[in-house]
C-alpha cells in the first residue's frame, strides 16, 4: 500500500510542476508580445499611457504603451 501512495504523490507532484511550467510559458509569451508592441507590463498604466492589451500575469495584468502626440 505504501508503494502505491508514493507513486500517487510523485505523479501528483509532477502534474503540479508541469502546470506551473506551462502557465509560466504563457506569461512569458504575453510579455514578449507586449514588448513587440513597444509597451510594458504593469499593474496600472500611468496617466500618459494607454492600455494596449493584457499581460494577464498575477502581478502585472496590463500592457501599457506611451501615447503618441499628434
Amino acid at each position: 500500500m505504501s508503494g502505491a501512495m508514493r507513486i500517487f504523490f510523485l505523479v501528483s507532484a509532477a502534474l503540479i510542476v508541469l502546470a506551473h511550467i506551462f502557465s509560466a510559458h504563457g506569461a512569458i509569451c504575453r510579455r514578449m508580445q507586449c514588448q513587440k508592441m513597444d509597451g510594458r507590463c504593469e499593474v496600472e498604466c500611468l496617466s500618459f499611457e494607454d492600455k494596449v492589451g493584457g499581460c494577464r500575469a498575477e502581478l502585472t495584468p496590463l500592457c501599457c504603451k506611451k501615447r503618441k502626440i499628434n
